[in-house]
């Protein structure tokens, strides 16, 4: 484990733990009042209901039809969120009733991930018991073991990969790996553009947004796959590359004649060059 995934583990947990305090899900009861005027979605009353501990109301919203692995907007689920809040209690209740125990949020962060960033080690021992994948690995390539936050942790995961016969670094690799075998079979076959269904984005927004160099310029040269391909919010590749502070790939986009000039579709719409507020890493 290194100081930079320590620190970045701290800093996503931060936002994530911001972002939840400020959120309506987090601000709202259970049990909304009849003359409110205010309708909150079935997905945040589910949510907050986990998050107060109220079995009662979380077996009806069950038995009405609520989905167990509901998320937020930062894709973390009811488990989550117990996990973050060392609940083990509910934690065992979610699992119990079927909550996916390797559910990703939106950074590819899984249960496990979120509890070894915390140092729970009663809840990661539980979520190993009940199937969580010591393997996963999140959008930064990081398996669970490499953003835990204290030796005992360390020690419980590294045992449970040491069991399971693990090769972490195959893991890590296993994104980028996979991209450069799909990017070769396209140059050699014809490029067959393919789409995250959640986001809309393509193979080439991930090698800019991640620094993948072999790939993007594999897409980009051999398989000819569009510089300025947008996804459902409009970011191009070099939207990605600018936000992530990926200098090398924003050059190799920008060469291969990408359109810094081009705005995605937000409120307040952006160039490329006005999302340089990360540093380069």
């Amino acid at each position: 484990m290194t100081d930079n995934r320590s620190s970045s583990a701290l800093f996503k947990r931060a936002e994530q733990l911001k972002r939840w305090e400020e959120s309506d899900t987090n601000k709202q009861s259970p049990t909304p009042k009849r003359a409110s005027r205010i309708q909150f979605s079935a997905g945040i009353v589910f949510l907050a209901a986990c998050t107060s501990g109220d079995k009662d109301e979380v077996l009806r919203l069950l038995k009405a039809g609520a989905d167990i692995n509901t998320a937020n907007v930062d894709g973390l689920t009811a488990l989550h969120q117990a996990c973050i809040d060392d609940n083990l209690d509910m934690v065992e209740f979610l699992v119990s009733h079927g909550a996916d125990v390797n559910r990703g949020d939106n950074e590819g962060w899984t249960p496990l991930h979120a509890t070894a960033s915390c140092g729970f080690i009663s809840i990661a021992r539980y979520l190993l018991e009940n199937g969580a994948d010591v393997a996963a690995v999140n959008y930064d390539g990081e398996l669970p073991v490499d953003i835990s936050e204290c030796d005992a942790m360390t020690d419980l995961l590294q045992k449970a990969i040491d069991e399971k016969g693990v090769d972490c670094e195959k893991s890590r690799n296993a994104e980028v790996d996979t991209l450069m075998s799909d990017a070769r079979e396209w140059a050699m076959n014809g490029y067959v553009e393919v789409r995250d269904l959640k986001t809309g984005g393509t193979p080439l927004h991930v090698a800019a947004a991640k620094g993948y160099i072999d790939v993007a310029k594999t897409l980009l040269e051999e398989c000819n796959a569009e510089p300025d391909c947008v996804d459902y919010e409009g970011w191009t590749p070099l939207h990605a590359a600018a936000l992530w502070g990926q200098k090398e790939a924003a050059a190799l986009l920008l060469k291969n004649g990408a359109d810094p000039h081009l705005k995605n579709y937000s409120k307040i719409k952006k160039e490329p060059c006005q999302l340089f507020n990360k540093p380069f890493r």
